[in-house]
């Protein structure tokens, strides 16, 4: 079950993979795309030390998974109001892009509530295999939403300018590949 929760993690932290590099020259896409990855990768390491806690099998508890869930959600807040901050990237498409992390910061927010829900509702040890079960599909339901919310930068991005922007940003270089 540990390995499924990490696994899920793992796939997360793939699917906003496509940064790295470096530039010079900061122009509001640069500066757009580095606190996209900031915030990202802030974000994916925090739930990759989460899940590493369950490689010692001794915090598969009620309490072990209360205390995961608590720091998802106080993860995801903090990816939440930072992308919110970020508004639109001065781009072509920047307010389709904006619009698409709205609806992935509602996405987020929604699956970090279930997976509380789900946590809180553990009655007994026999309840947690089905809980790690619910907390690995709302993980999966976020990388979901962000290989979509990708692909929609990726396609209003028309003038490729944000693509470059990610690619070149040192911010983007620190999410795991």
């Amino acid at each position: 079950m540990r390995i499924a929760l990490s696994a899920a993690v793992a796939g997360l932290a793939l699917v906003v993979a496509g940064c790295g590099g470096s530039d010079n020259d900061e122009s509001p896409a640069d500066a757009w795309a580095s606190g996209f990855c900031n915030a990202v990768t802030n974000w994916t390491d925090e739930l990759q030390t989460v899940t590493s806690q369950f490689s010692d099998t001794s915090n598969l508890s009620q309490d072990g998974l209360r205390s995961a869930a608590d720091d998802v959600k106080s993860a995801t807040d903090e990816l939440v109001d930072d992308l919110r901050g970020l508004g639109a990237p001065e781009t072509e498409g920047g307010e389709e892009i904006r619009s698409a992390l709205d609806s992935l910061s509602t996405t987020l927010e929604s699956e970090a509530a279930s997976i509380e829900e789900t946590v809180e509702g553990i009655s007994g040890l026999t309840g947690i295999p089905s809980a790690i079960t619910a907390v690995t599909t709302s993980l999966s339901a976020m990388g979901n939403a962000f290989a979509s919310t990708l692909q929609t930068i990726e396609s209003a991005d028309a003038g490729e300018e944000l693509q470059a922007a990610l690619e070149d940003s040192p911010e983007c270089a620190g999410i795991p590949s």
